[in-house]
Order: structure tokens, then sequence, then C-alpha cells
């Protein structure tokens, strides 16, 4: 792998690799990507010596850009931090594809006065940084959004995406020779596809670590949305009719599963002394989302109730040999024969080095 630095105006200062036998040389790295903010952060380490301690930190200056080519893909980062440690002789460098423009450019308050489009979103809070947008899954759809307090603009983009119903980000660029053309913010429905890989513990897999958890499960949501201008509280879910079989709304305007109530009720005991008539022993979170409708509050906390009512269960997974199609966003196969496990995942969070 080279690294190439390069200052801010996009003059090449130097390069550094891991396996390059003379120049500097690049130790511990780590990529890191996530669907969560779309933002891909690369971490490494450049030793240095008396020779080459001032060529190391004039690349590693925060500020400078990082063009990294790996597995045919075209990266470009911004560096965000670095320290220097003189006694083990290297400088640690953090650096995000987002660029300081959006990590650091902060929005304010903001109230569209209609529905719009998501490209007009998206291009007001990144106006002026240099991004476009690139794929863009979610053309077809309006949305009037507002927002409370302060955020940086990659944090409100982000912001964005899930509030047009939970599209994700992704960043790319173009880049001819060593010099960046273009800068693309991607939307995506989801990120990644299906690739019917199946990857098994043992051959692919090193190790599986579950956790299993219920310190967020609920039977019931009481909910609680945006307020509408001619109003002084927020709009719930009281008066709203919702009713599938399994999950409905009370008159009291709470959100309850009855499947979940049937095997999670404080009352499955039958000796619970406090019971409460009508109640059921239901287990009530509170849920907010910012929206003054009822029927998109409704819908929102549909999909919540779904999530939290069941256990939470989690797979950490050691991949030693990941197939070079797969990316991050892509479903795989997980296989662990002997603990009957056959999971079918998508992959949320990586780490490559």
């Amino acid at each position: 792998m080279i690294l190439y630095f390069a200052d801010r105006k996009m003059n090449i200062i130097g390069q550094a690799s891991t396996e390059l036998p003379q120049g500097l040389t690049v130790c511990e790295d780590l990529k890191t990507e996530d669907t969560e903010t779309g933002v891909a952060i690369f971490e490494c380490k450049l030793p240095f010596d008396e020779k080459t301690r001032s060529d190391v930190e004039q690349c590693a200056e925060v500020g400078n850009y990082i063009l990294r080519s790996h597995d045919a893909e075209n990266e470009f980062y911004t560096i965000i931090e670095t320290e220097i440690d003189t006694k083990n002789q290297e400088v640690s460098v953090y650096a995000e594809d987002a660029g300081l423009d959006l990590l650091n450019e902060i929005c304010g308050e903001y109230a569209a006065d209609k529905a719009y489009n998501i490209a007009f979103y998206i291009n007001k809070f990144a106006k002026d940084t240099g991004f476009e947008i690139g794929i863009n899954e979610a053309k077809s759809l309006t949305r009037q959004l507002s927002w409370d307090g302060e955020a940086t603009a990659t944090e409100r983009i982000a912001s964005v995406a899930t509030q047009f119903g939970d599209f994700e980000i992704s960043y790319s660029f173009k880049i001819d020779g060593l010099i960046v053309t273009r800068k693309y913010i991607n939307i995506y429905k989801k990120r990644g596809s299906d690739k019917g890989v199946q990857l098994r513990l043992n051959k692919e897999i090193d190790s599986i670590v579950i956790t299993k958890s219920i310190a967020n499960l609920a039977t019931a949501l009481k909910c609680e949305g945006g307020t509408p201008d001619d109003a002084e509280k927020p709009i719930t879910l009281k008066g709203y009719t919702y009713d599938d079989g399994d999950i409905y709304i009370g008159s009291d305007g709470v959100m309850r599963s009855r499947t979940a109530c049937n095997k999670w009720s404080r009352y499955v005991w039958n000796l619970e002394p406090n019971q409460l008539d009508g109640y059921k022993g239901n287990i009530i979170r509170t849920y907010s989302y910012d929206t003054t409708s009822q029927k998109e509050l409704c819908n929102r906390a549909i999909t919540e109730l779904k999530k939290i009512r069941e256990i939470e269960v989690n797979y950490e997974i050691d991949i030693s040999k990941l197939p070079e199609d797969v990316k991050i966003g892509d479903r795989v196969n997980i296989i662990d024969e002997a603990g009957e496990l056959f999971l079918s995942t998508r992959i949320l969070k990586l780490e490559t080095s």
C-alpha cells in the first residue's frame, strides 16, 4: 500500500509505503467504515528517525490530504489530528474522508417552508464545500424537515438521509492521476447488495463473539412528535387508530405489541402483587420523532417497537479472509456449524488493515 500526501493546494509533498524498502514507511494502518455516518476513517503511524523526522512531520501536518489507492478504489482523506511521539519516534495520524469543510462547518437551526427533495437539503448543507451529489436513490421523494440546535454539516447530512426514510450516505472521489477532480455525496436506500457469500468459522472466520441483551427491551411505546405551528404541545398518537392484530394503539395513545406483552409482561409471574387491571404488565419506553404527522409518527414507532420487542443480539465477527468483492453494506452468510448458527447478515461496520 502506498500513501501520497498533499498540501492544502493539492501539491504532492511526499509518499509512504507499507512494503517499499526505501522512503517513509506506514504501519498499524486501519480503515473504518460504517453505514450510520457514511464517513470513512483512516488511521496509521509513520515511524521516523533523525533524518526523516522533518519529512514525516511535513507530510502529516493537520489539514493536509492523504490519497490512497487500494483494491482498485481511490480514497481521499483529510488529516484531522496528529500526535508526535518523540520517545517511540512515530507520528500517529487520524484522517476522515468527509473533508474539513463538512467536519468543521456548523449548521444552525433550520425549518423548511414546504416539502423539498433530498438534493435541496444536501446542497444547502454542503454549500461551498466542493461536494456535489453523485448517486441519488431518493430522487422521487420530498419532505418538509426542520432542525433545532446546531450540528456539523456531516451530522446534518446524515440526519437528512435518515429523515427521508433511513437512507444511507457515502463519500467518494474521482481522481485523475494524483489530482482530485470531483467530490461526491452518494445517497443510497441501502448500501451494498446480497453477495451470496458464505463465511465459515475456522475457515474465513477466526472467531465469533455473540452478545445478547434485554437492556433496551420494551413491549410498548409512549410516542411524541414535533409541535405544530398552531399548537403549544407536541403531537402524540392519542386519537390515532392502528391495529394489525399484534401492534395496536390504545385509547391512551400508547402503542403496544400483544405478542411481546405475552412473552415479556411483568405479570407472567402470577404472584405479582401490584397488577393493574387493563395494564397487562407492559414495559413502556418513550419514543420521539420530529414530525407533525401522526401517520409518520406511527410508522416510525412501529419500526422501533419491532426492533426493541425482542432480545437484542449482536455478532462481532473476526474475518481472516474477506472476498475482494465484499464491501460495507453487503449481505453475507455467516456459518458456525458446531454452534448451529446460520446467519444472513449485513455488514454495518468494517475495519480493514
